[in-house]
């Protein structure tokens, strides 16, 4: 039986919003949540950035940003090393010390890092379930090994399914 679930979908199907509900609704029930989670920056309306989110430290950097410089994925840089410190950290502890492990999300900017792409196979190959958004249509070899894993299953947000996708994680956390 799997115990990591990846969330899927295009960007701004509701991975996050899904995510960020199941998170609450643990949460309330008692578990203990850790992870990352990587929030827009908006300025006037416009996405400018990205911030990385250390879920049990609520420690906060921004990761990526139109000011940035390189690497560049698209027209943000990226931080690598805001990235490589939060990540190691942030994936260790909660993988060791919680009862659910939540990357939000894997995708190419965090996978400028290498402790990120290393942490996030270490959460996987633990024994808490992971619940992690990604990137649906990036063909990069470490997502795709992500998504071939026997101990993975796929869920798929959709207009249909993005309602009810947070109390469907929820129940498949409560079975883990």
């Amino acid at each position: 039986m799997p115990r990591n679930a990846l969330v899927t979908g295009p960007p701004r199907s509701g991975k996050t919003t899904a995510l960020e509900r199941t998170i609450d609704s643990l949460r309330e029930d008692g578990y203990t949540v850790g992870g990352l989670s990587c929030p827009e920056i908006r300025e006037d309306g416009e996405r400018v950035g990205f911030e990385i989110v250390d879920l049990a430290a609520d420690e906060r950097a921004v990761m990526a940003h139109v000011d940035f410089d390189d690497p560049a994925v698209g027209k943000y840089g990226v931080d690598v090393e805001t990235i490589d410190r939060l990540s190691r950290r942030a994936l260790s502890t909660a993988a060791d010390d919680c009862d659910c492990v939540v990357i939000d999300e894997i995708a190419p900017m965090q996978l400028e890092s290498d402790r990120f792409v290393t942490a996030t196979q270490r959460a996987l190959e633990s024994r808490t379930p992971v619940l992690a958004a990604i990137a649906v249509r990036d063909s990069d070899p470490f997502l795709e090994t992500v998504r071939s894993r026997d101990d993975v299953t796929t869920v798929e947000v959709t207009p249909e399914t993005r309602d009810a996708l947070p109390a469907d994680l929820l129940e498949w956390i409560r079975s883990k």
